[in-house]
């Protein structure tokens, strides 16, 4: 859902440095944390200096105009062909004064007259033309392929930076905007088993749930081209099409062969999970894309569908959840928080800075809230978890949340059909605490008490689960000294993934049948807040 006023991260961003070159900089706004193996990029083939110059100008650029913290270009560039070295270590650029020599096995062939300023645009001229030089006089350089040389001097450019910026190739750009936004396909994710290529998930709703696909399927075809020796990224290319195409698929089951014809159409990942215990309702929320604040809406009213209009109780599990879009994870919060600060996020540039409020009258239900959050939980629901923590609209449980903090830019990089992944703010919770490096604390910490959920009832119920001491800890770890951070970042770390079943699932359906508990627990962490406690409805 759209919310008038606020920042949306689909507009151009209006850099003048990027508006010289032409060319739309801005993807999205990003929280996610990590990435998987890289794959094999399918770019551009050969390296053309022209293509490089622009490539490396509207990084060079991205960088200066965006990223948390100024970088002088120069290094950047520095780093760019150390990089590229690094492919032959016959071959080295050497700064020396005002001139940047390549040398071959100490030997110089070629002299560069460095920029007198820090001009992105002339750095990446030189970039590039470096570059060229080497490679007329590298066989290893010549032979490489322009994605490669783009993947190893753009990763050392970003090892110049935090560990949350990153560079992706042309595959990894294809992969990353499907996730965030949907792509047009069948709606699988596939897999690789025993050398065959295998649905690995079906996406509920998805044509191919529709058509009777199912995991452990292994693809045999794709519209008569058989699959057998092909890689997933082979396989998964043959599966990809124009919206409103067909595409005729066999794959083995059983030991017998299942044939069917499936219209492609625009496929969002499944992020959101409804699974009604106990008369609570679960939901589990796996990620963050363009559907996810979307999709736990029609949870919420598919659960009063089947539990009633009042909800007793929401456990909302957000463990190993790793993040997504920054106006999704808003989005999710303001289904729960009615007013106040969501979220306030801050940087160099001055469209970083920005607070999100929530939207009154958005809140779709009062019913008391349990957050399930491990060291898994990144980025979008560490923003999700604190505000609701914040606000007083949940209880969270389980561990602390991994710490990440920060805000990610996608700079679209079109001549190598790549993109720039760059840190360029840092969010802090709506009481003010920064989520980088200790992200946030549970009201309770299971990992503390074993795995019987009774434990932690009964010394909530006796006293002896206090959260007053450690929780307020985390208003002031900015002042703390070096020992006492260290000794907070070990405390309550664990990865608990997602469970109907375990430790922490168990006490939050304890607290929340036995409202007088649960207004304990509640209270408590209100207090350890530093707030005077109120009444749930």
């Amino acid at each position: 859902m759209s919310q008038p006023g606020r920042f949306s991260p689909f507009k151009p961003f209006p850099s003048v440095a990027l508006r010289r070159l032409g060319i739309a900089g801005l993807a999205l706004l990003l929280l996610g944390s990590c990435t998987g193996s890289r794959p094999q990029s399918g770019g551009p083939t050969s390296f053309a200096m022209d293509t490089g110059a622009e490539a490396f100008s509207i990084g060079y650029e991205g960088i200066a105009d965006l990223y948390v913290e100024p970088v002088p270009t120069q290094s950047l560039a520095l780093a760019a062909l150390d990089g590229v070295a690094a492919l032959d270590p016959a071959i080295d650029f050497v700064r020396r004064g005002d001139s940047l020599i390549v040398t071959e096995t100490g030997t110089p062939f070629a002299k560069f007259t460095v920029p007198a300023d820090d001009s992105p645009t002339h750095w990446a001229r030189l970039t590039a033309a470096a570059i060229e030089a080497a490679r007329k006089r590298s066989a290893v350089l010549a032979d490489t392929a322009a994605d490669r040389l783009y993947e190893v001097a753009f990763d050392a450019i970003t090892g110049k930076l935090d560990r949350f910026s990153r560079y992706h190739n042309a595959a990894e750009t294809r992969a990353g905007r499907a996730a965030r936004k949907g792509y047009t396909g069948i709606g699988v994710t596939i897999g690789e088993t025993d050398g065959s290529v295998v649905v690995a998930s079906v996406f509920h709703g998805s044509p191919a749930h529709s058509a009777g696909l199912k995991a452990g399927d292994r693809f045999v075809s794709v519209d008569g081209t058989p699959v057998a020796g092909k890689d997933m990224e082979t396989t998964a290319n043959l599966l990809r099409g124009a919206i409103g195409t067909t595409v005729a698929i066999r794959v083995a089951r059983g030991g017998e062969a299942k044939d069917v014809t499936i219209l492609r159409q625009r496929v969002i990942e499944d992020t959101v999970r409804f699974v009604p215990i106990d008369g609570i309702a679960y939901f589990n929320v796996s990620g963050f894309n363009s559907d996810t604040a979307n999709a736990l809406s029609q949870a919420l009213i598919e659960a009063k569908a089947t539990l009633g209009e009042d909800l007793p109780g929401i456990i909302l599990d957000l463990r190993q959840n790793r993040g997504g879009t920054l106006d999704e994870a808003v989005e999710v919060a303001d289904l729960f928080v009615d007013n106040g600060i969501i979220l306030e996020t801050q940087g160099r540039h001055s469209m970083s800075r920005h607070r999100y409020d929530a939207q009154y009258g958005n809140t779709t239900t009062l019913a008391p809230i349990a957050v399930l959050i491990d060291s898994g939980s990144a980025s979008a629901a560490e923003v999700v978890a604190a505000a609701l923590q914040d606000s007083g609209r949940a209880l969270v449980i389980g561990a602390r949340s991994y710490g990440k903090g920060t805000v990610q830019r996608v700079i679209d990089i079109p001549p190598i059909a790549s993109e720039l992944i760059l840190t360029w703010a840092r969010m802090h919770a709506p009481s003010g605490y920064p989520l980088a490096d200790f992200g946030v604390f549970p009201s309770i910490c299971t990992p503390d008490y074993g795995d019987d959920p009774e434990v932690s009832a009964a010394a909530l119920e006796s006293g002896e689960l206090r959260l007053s001491e450690t929780m307020q800890k985390r208003l002031y770890v900015t002042r703390m000294d070096e020992s006492e951070r260290q000794k907070l970042l070990a405390w309550c770390h664990a990865d608990h993934p997602p469970s109907t079943t375990d430790t922490d699932t168990r006490l939050a359906l304890r607290l929340l049948s036995d409202r007088k508990l649960f207004q304990l627990a509640f209270h408590a962490s209100r207090v350890a807040l530093g707030e005077r406690p109120k009444d749930l409805n």
